[in-house]
């Protein structure tokens, strides 16, 4: 197979891997624009259609949202329970994937694949039980509607106004064997919604006020509509380099324009951009890097129409290769490409005979897959018109001095063995010179030393000798011969060499490349990886690299990070600023402001710059385009990671809020009563103690007084609750710890509660304990929060027993009651935010054990809670004991 034909290997094992991986199970993805199309209708018809072929069927979870239509297609398939989980008091039903596993059905059928699972659940989402249920081999059909794929999360918020928080990645559709777009037209799907077809009437009138209008679902459908068309797109692209099918199909016109460091490549560049434009069809700029070393101007060209051609919204691509013609095609063949549009080459005799033509012949003649434009250049200059290689492009004039005297010592060595040798064997002398040289210098020299091999060897050697003429028919073909001989092997020779340095360096950068994924991936905090990768970069383009980050005001932030101390100036930190807010390359190398020593490029994401890369060079010599491509790429992949992890930080910060308004509401559910019950009681006796008589009945005031303090103690205890719980959510709690004997602060507390025990009797049982470091104030809220959660759940006047005793290194804190005890599964939510033992009475913030809890592990101890033996509920508090200062130990 020609090289040109030969598929990448690396593309070829990514297609491979997938295709195994989709060949363990099938994946069938009913997709839609929105809810209502019709997904779970036809996903319910292809299962009984299944059923019917003898498959193997069952319902793992599909949601009918009241439609009749589509609960009279469960019918006749065999629905697998569902499981029932118990959350905060309220019970939830989710897809049994245990029981999907161990029933092992050929097919499951899985509704509304973008749904998060219940706290409890082995998965968080539910596409993680879809993608199990395909490593264990079983087919999966499943639905999911636009709005919930990753990459089209933004655009639907926009379009809609509404937040998506339900998505799954779009590996997901990647992974998909088939994706079957439920189509219906805008105003069908309003029909159906005023119909009642897609949800019940209150929730029906929502939607139509809301989500579902004309405008936002065309544009929704347009979306659905591209997305499968992608997927199709790329299945194709994956089965033609597979199966090595000959060329593209023409599904979609896409565009490649051949870029060079010509001046006329822009005019290619615009041109095919109007080509695409006028086709709506993507289009890519193709530069092929023979390993030709470009002076300072051409590489600037070069630089400017890649540039042009990025700015015009192309996908630019350098491949190194020497042959052009066979890099075009392979790249062409491998994306897909249906038309080139390259210029008219330029004549260039002696390489054009070697390489069998320009390449616009080799294209026309070896090409059939694809349609070749030609595009004239209307005043061809004449120093683009070469019969041979540009030799000062090609070497420094320094080696053809060397290749000079090489050939002279040559010749000397030869003269020596010209007596025993014969002027013919002479010839195989010189052509192993050139085959040497063809080793160490470039193609000019090469070609040098072979022309002036053939004349050295005819003036010294072919008689008759010391001239040029030669007397034999037989040595002037001899000497011709040797002359096509010596240019042949030198080109050839020089080929290979250049053939193996464009495979070292394409390893080496895949290799560097491979390593900055992998720091990247290693984490650590943006500053360690950007570090590394700085370091790097440094070593490859032999000049100091850094990076510059938008700081949380989109501003950018000066502070470089490089892995060499790198201070910008003020003239610097401006040109750094253009390049940021143009969003275009800018400083030394490039036509933006180049009278700056540095480089900078922008790092680009779809939301705009994160940020810039810095290079600044040890030398003055132009930045090569295979250094700016891998500068390029690195800046592609840091916007990725860095754009990964705000999105990250993004979805932790809108969890924490969630949370918070989930906490903010429960908090409001929870305190309400107890602000209330104590505000009335104080409101109440207040007003009645402003009563004349009240006011002349001494025993009425001191009972209303009685009740006023009680009730300010109990909304005190409602308050500092609350400030206990928002300094341990802070983050701000700090410890004010002294030696205190436990056994006098139990007594303390049990005195300063003794209006709210009601007829509760306090068993104490106090062993020998030394002295421990506390906080005073907050281990006492921990005693009241305990003694008060056994007065709220234990019958009147039952005991409340308060054991103390040292066990090791550990005092042991023992509260236990006589009531009903905990049932099993609360003996570890206890202690959560909030909760309530279901069942018991209402009352109480529950926070006071959450409290509880977490003052003591402040301390650096334990508390758990237990069933005793004896009956009731008990609380087990464990404090460590540390070393007595000794002063103190005597004194005590």
């Amino acid at each position: 197979m020609p090289d040109s034909q030969r598929p990448n290997p690396d593309e070829l094992l990514d297609i491979v891997k997938s295709e195994n991986v989709k060949a363990t199970a099938q994946l069938r993805i009913f997709f839609g624009m929105s809810a209502g199309v019709g997904k779970t209708y036809a996903m319910l018809e292809a299962a009984h259609e299944a059923k019917e072929d003898g498959v193997d069927v069952v319902i793992g979870v599909v949601e009918t949202h009241g439609r009749r239509e589509t609960a009279e297609l469960l019918e006749g398939l065999e629905l697998i329970p569902r499981k029932k989980i118990n959350y905060r008091g309220t019970e939830l039903q989710e897809m049994d994937l245990d029981a999907i596993l161990k029933r092992r059905p050929k097919l499951v059928i899985v509704d509304e694949l973008a749904h998060t699972n219940a706290p409890g659940t082995l998965h968080p989402k539910r596409y993680q039980d879809v993608l199990q249920l395909l490593e264990e081999g079983i087919d999966v059909y499943t639905a999911v509607n636009v709005q919930h794929i990753e990459s089209r999360k933004d655009s639907v918020e926009k379009i809609t106004g509404i937040s998506i928080r339900e998505t799954v990645p779009d590996s997901i559709i990647e992974r998909a064997n088939h994706i079957e777009l439920i189509d219906i037209t805008p105003a069908g799907l309003l029909k159906r919604l005023r119909e009642g077809k897609v949800y019940l009437e209150e929730r029906a009138e929502r939607a139509a006020q809301n989500f579902f209008k004309e405008a936002p679902l065309s544009a929704l459908r347009e979306i659905a509509l591209r997305l499968t068309a992608e997927k199709v797109d790329y299945d194709l692209q994956d089965y033609s380099k597979l199966h090595g099918s000959e060329g593209p199909w023409n599904t979609n016109e896409r565009l490649m324009v051949a870029v060079s460091h010509s001046p006329y490549s822009e005019r290619l560049i615009r041109a095919t951009r109007r080509y695409a434009f006028n086709l709506e069809a993507p289009w890519m700029a193709i530069h092929v890097d023979t390993g030709e070393a470009l002076n300072n101007a051409d590489q600037a060209q070069l630089s400017k129409n890649l540039s042009l051609a990025r700015e015009l919204g192309a996908e630019v691509v350098t491949v190194p290769d020497i042959d052009v013609t066979e890099a075009l095609q392979r790249v062409a063949k491998q994306r897909n490409v249906t038309q080139l549009i390259i210029g008219r080459p330029t004549q260039r005799f002696l390489r054009d005979h070697f390489e069998g033509g320009t390449v616009l012949d080799r294209l026309v003649r070896q090409t059939g897959e694809f349609d070749v434009h030609v595009i004239r250049q209307e005043t061809p200059p004449e120093t683009e018109r070469r019969w041979m290689p540009e030799f000062s492009n090609l070497s420094a004039w320094i080696q053809y001095w060397y290749v000079f005297w090489m050939m002279v010592g040559v010749t000397i060595f030869a003269n020596f063995t010209s007596g025993f040798l014969g002027f013919r064997s002479i010839g195989f002398i010189y052509l192993l010179a050139i085959l040497g040289l063809s080793l160490i210098f470039s193609l000019g020299p090469v070609l040098f030393a072979a022309a002036l091999s053939s004349l050295l060897w005819n003036f010294f050697f072919i008689p008759p000798k010391y001239t040029f003429a030669i007397s034999s028919v037989e040595d002037i073909l001899l000497c011709v011969s040797y002359f096509f001989v010596a240019v042949t092997t030198g080109y050839l020779t020089y080929r290979i060499r250049k053939h193996e340095r464009i495979f070292q360096e394409r390893e080496e950068r895949t290799q560097f490349l491979y390593q900055i994924t992998k720091d990247i991936a290693a984490g650590g905090g943006k500053e360690v990886y950007l570090s590394k990768v700085a370091e790097q970069l440094s070593g490859i383009l032999k000049g100091n690299c850094g990076f510059i980050l938008k700081g949380t005001t989109e501003k950018l932030d000066f502070n470089v990070i490089s892995s060499e101390y790198m201070q910008l100036s003020e003239k610097e930190q401006a040109v750094a600023l253009w390049a940021f807010e143009n969003e275009k390359a800018a400083g030394w190398s490039t036509d933006n402001l180049p009278s700056s020593r540095n480089f900078y490029l922008p790092m680009k994401t779809f939301e705009g710059s994160v940020g810039l890369i810095v290079f600044k060079p040890k030398r003055i010599k132009r930045l090569g385009i295979d250094h700016e491509n891998l500068l390029f790429t690195v800046g592609n992949q840091v916007a990725i990671a860095l754009e990964r992890e705000a999105l990250e930080e993004k979805s932790k910060t809108n969890d924490r809020l969630r949370e918070s308004e989930k906490l903010h509401q429960a908090l409001m559910n929870s305190v309400s009563h107890e602000l209330r019950t104590p505000l009335t009681t104080i409101i109440g006796s207040a007003s009645t103690l402003s009563d004349a008589k009240v006011q002349e009945n001494p025993e009425m005031r001191k009972e209303l007084s009685e009740e006023l303090v009680r009730a300010s103690h109990r909304l005190n205890r409602v308050i500092e609750n609350l400030l206990d719980m928002t300094r341990l959510n802070s983050g701000m709690l700090s410890l004010k710890k002294d030696w205190y004997d436990v056994r006098e602060l139990l007594k303390l507390t049990v005195k300063r509660l003794n209006g709210d025990l009601g007829d509760h009797h306090i068993d104490y049982n106090f062993g020998d304990v030394p002295l421990i470091k506390i906080d005073y104030r907050l281990l006492e809220q921990v005693f009241a929060n305990l003694i008060l959660n056994a007065v709220a759940y234990t019958p009147e006047r039952s005991p409340i027993h308060l054991t103390v005793y040292r066990d090791m290194d550990l005092v042991v804190i023992r509260v236990r009651d006589e009531g009903p005890g905990l049932p099993l599964d609360a003996l570890q939510k206890v202690f959560e935010k909030f909760y309530r033992v279901p069942g018991t009475k209402a009352g109480g913030t529950g926070l006071g054990l959450f409290i509880a809890k977490s003052l003591v592990e402040a301390h650096g101890g334990t508390i758990e809670a237990q069933n005793s033996s004896a009956g009731g509920a008990e609380f087990v508090i464990c404090l460590p004991i540390e070393p007595m200062p000794q002063v103190l130990g005597e004194n005590s």
